[in-house]
């Protein structure tokens, strides 16, 4: 009786130590969770980095570009100046250039806020100022950037870092409305920073160009001599969260001594290989069925060169609200005038038919044409609408379409009838005796997919009071001609 007892006395001290350790257990296996959870809570922990030059993050930080464009001294850099102009007149005559370098910040970091800070010292006038930041896509470099050009070698696209697709990312934009006060005003600039930490070779910083009323407002820029009102940089970040290394190894160590034996079993399941290999055998027949897709072909269109010397297809002219009954198809120029919302386009239309099947797929296709006049010092933005009404080359004017067909309201103004209300594209246009380019791929394949729809495109100047020149097809220097060039996969 006395060791029935014992025995069952040891089985119930057992029974506890086995449940105290348990217990016990569980109870490091608590604080393990607990301390990765604190690690992690303390890698989550925002970062606050300012950067400015010669203060933050350390005194040694030389990190700020800037510089502005001036249209009035267009070959002027002005990297070592010690003020930053901003001036609306004209669609921004004077705009701002401002890099930070944010390298510090990891490439895997979350932005949770990042603000731009621009000290105000001067304005001509008591007016207020709306001045929007863009991100700049051109490289420039602080001490060559000109309005011309964005560093010693490479112009901008259109002059002042003017090109919204090429030169800074127009849909990009945030505003700031600057009054006359001397201090600093701020752009929340969060987006953008969070994509130069993801891409670093992406910062090209921002441009700025001001909108409203003609006033001139200036900035302290970073090589003024006091510390306390060059251009800061506040961004706010989380780095990316690592899992604690502690619950991983945990849960591999016990992986081995499981998947041992099923390892085995499974080498032995799927020892049957070649059986699939024999069945994926098939999949080969299927290739060639695909390889033949016809390669990419380019033809290129202009009078009297392309596709051969007998191409005559290119039909072009200008129509003015100066002499609205005047047709302009046998002259060796096309005007563009953006005074009283356009009071000269031009009409441009190829035949494809010949040349391009129907049912092609297009790759690309771009309008080119050879701008040799300016009327005055400025650039205009020009765009090219779909035309959608039937116009005679050697009749078409300010009032007809053609002879006996009038537009739907003058110089090819009916949105729906004469032409469609949103254009293709638009390209910037400053710089005389060179090619610009306008991208229809899209309309380009409309016309492919419907031979019948082609009735080319009106050219259209936007925004200021500038009278734009171009060869047209009768101009007697064939390679200065407008061309198209298309770039088509045959059906």
């Amino acid at each position: 009786m006395k060791d029935k007892l014992t025995t069952n006395h040891r089985v119930a001290l057992w029974r506890r130590v086995a449940i105290l350790g348990l217990a016990l257990l569980l109870l490091l296996s608590l604080i393990a969770s607990a301390t990765g959870q604190a690690g992690a809570a303390a890698a989550a922990a925002p970062t606050t980095l300012v950067f400015q030059d010669n203060v933050s993050p350390d005194a040694a930080y030389q990190g700020v570009a800037d510089t502005y464009l001036s249209l009035y001294e267009p070959n002027t850099a002005y990297g070592t100046a010690a003020t930053m102009r901003i001036n609306p007149n004209v669609g921004g005559r004077e705009r701002g250039l401002i890099k930070f370098d944010i390298s510090r910040i990891p490439t895997n970091a979350t932005v949770l806020d990042a603000t731009m800070h621009l000290y105000a010292w001067y304005w001509s006038q008591p007016f207020s100022l709306n001045i929007t930041a863009y991100r700049v896509k051109t490289h420039w470099n602080e001490f060559t950037a000109t309005w011309n050009r964005a560093t010693a070698s490479e112009f901008w696209n259109a002059p002042g870092c003017g090109d919204p697709t090429f030169d800074y990312d127009g849909s990009s934009g945030v505003t700031r409305v600057v009054g006359n006060n001397r201090d600093f005003f701020e752009w929340n600039l969060t987006s953008m920073v969070q994509q130069w930490v993801s891409s670093p070779t992406s910062n090209e910083g921002v441009v700025l160009i001001a909108d409203g009323l003609s006033v001139q407002y200036q900035f302290r820029p970073s090589e003024i001599s006091s510390y306390s009102v060059r251009p800061y940089l506040v961004v706010t970040y989380i780095a990316e969260v690592q899992t604690p290394t502690p619950t991983r190894t945990a849960t591999r160590s016990a992986t081995p001594t499981r998947t041992s034996s099923p390892t085995a079993t499974a080498t032995s399941q799927y020892s049957p290989t070649p059986t699939r290999t024999a069945t994926v055998t098939p999949t080969a027949t299927r290739v060639p069925t695909s390889t033949p897709i016809p390669p990419p072909e380019r033809r290129l269109f202009q009078q009297g060169r392309f596709p051969t010397e007998e191409y005559q297809g290119a039909s072009d002219t200008y129509i003015s609200l100066y002499r609205p009954d005047a047709n302009w198809g046998s002259q060796d120029t096309l005007l563009i005038n953006g005074r009283n919302g356009g009071s000269e386009r031009a009409l441009l239309r190829f035949d494809l038919a010949d040349d391009i099947p129907t049912g092609a797929h297009v790759l690309s296709a771009k309008l080119s044409l050879y701008a040799w006049s300016r009327r005055t010092l400025f650039g205009m933005r020009v765009a090219a609408y779909p035309v959608v009404r039937d116009w005679g080359e050697h009749s078409a004017t300010w009032n007809q379409a053609s002879e006996h067909n009038p537009w739907d309201v003058a110089g090819c103004a009916g949105i729906g009838g004469d032409r469609l209300e949103d254009w293709v594209t638009s390209r910037f246009v400053y710089f005389t005796n060179r090619f610009y380019e306008w991208d229809l791929t899209p309309l380009v394949q409309r016309w492919v997919d419907n031979p019948g729809a082609n009735d080319g495109v009106l050219l259209f100047g936007l925004g200021v009071d500038q009278e734009l020149r171009f060869r047209s097809a009768e101009w007697i220097v064939a390679d200065q001609r407008p061309f198209l060039a298309v770039t088509f996969v045959a059906p």
